[in-house]
């Protein structure tokens, strides 16, 4: 007897547990499941901060041909002669990029359906864990022409977020 009565308590509690369950409410659910899983598997946010092409890397490694440098805009009040200009943090033209992220140059490839720069250069440029994009900014008199504008350079990571962002100048020769 004691069995029977087991029995029939797990098959109407097995029976209970089979009831229909609101549709709207499961996929909330199953949203709110795929939301947190999508954030744990992010990775954590690392800034990238390039350091400047010297002239020894443009000679090193060719980057006197046609295309575009982009120089960030110095700080009022920094060191240097106003004749001066600081070092390029990125060079690019019809084919590849360059980037110096950790001492190491990194080449980016030329997006070919991006906008076309002067030079021959190229819009946006892809990396193997990122991206960057240089923006052509409104002139405000500072005396821009074809060759020489000022623009943003905007690098981002392997998750699409912003990662570095400087306000500057490009600079392209032919």
């Amino acid at each position: 007897m004691m069995r029977k009565t087991l029995a029939v308590l797990v098959f109407l509690s097995l029976l209970a547990g089979c009831e229909e369950k609101d549709p709207q409410e499961e996929a909330a659910q199953d949203a709110k499941d795929i939301a947190m899983v999508e954030r744990m598997s992010r990775e954590p946010f690392k800034p990238i901060v390039p350091d400047a092409i010297t002239s020894v890397d443009i000679d090193r490694y060719g980057l006197d041909r046609p295309g575009c440098f982009f120089r960030k805009t110095e700080k009022v009040g920094s060191a240097g002669s106003a004749g001066d200009r600081p070092d390029p943090i990125f060079f690019g033209d019809s084919v590849d990029g360059f980037l110096r992220i950790k001492g190491d140059l990194k080449r980016f490839a030329a997006k070919t359906q991006s906008a076309e720069l002067p030079g021959g250069a190229r819009a946006t440029y892809i990396g193997l864990s990122s991206w960057l994009d240089i923006v052509r900014l409104p002139d405000s008199g500072t005396g821009a022409d074809g060759n020489v504008w000022p623009a943003r350079l905007i690098l981002h990571d392997s998750q699409e977020r912003v990662a570095f962002m400087a306000d500057g100048t490009v600079d392209c020769s032919a």
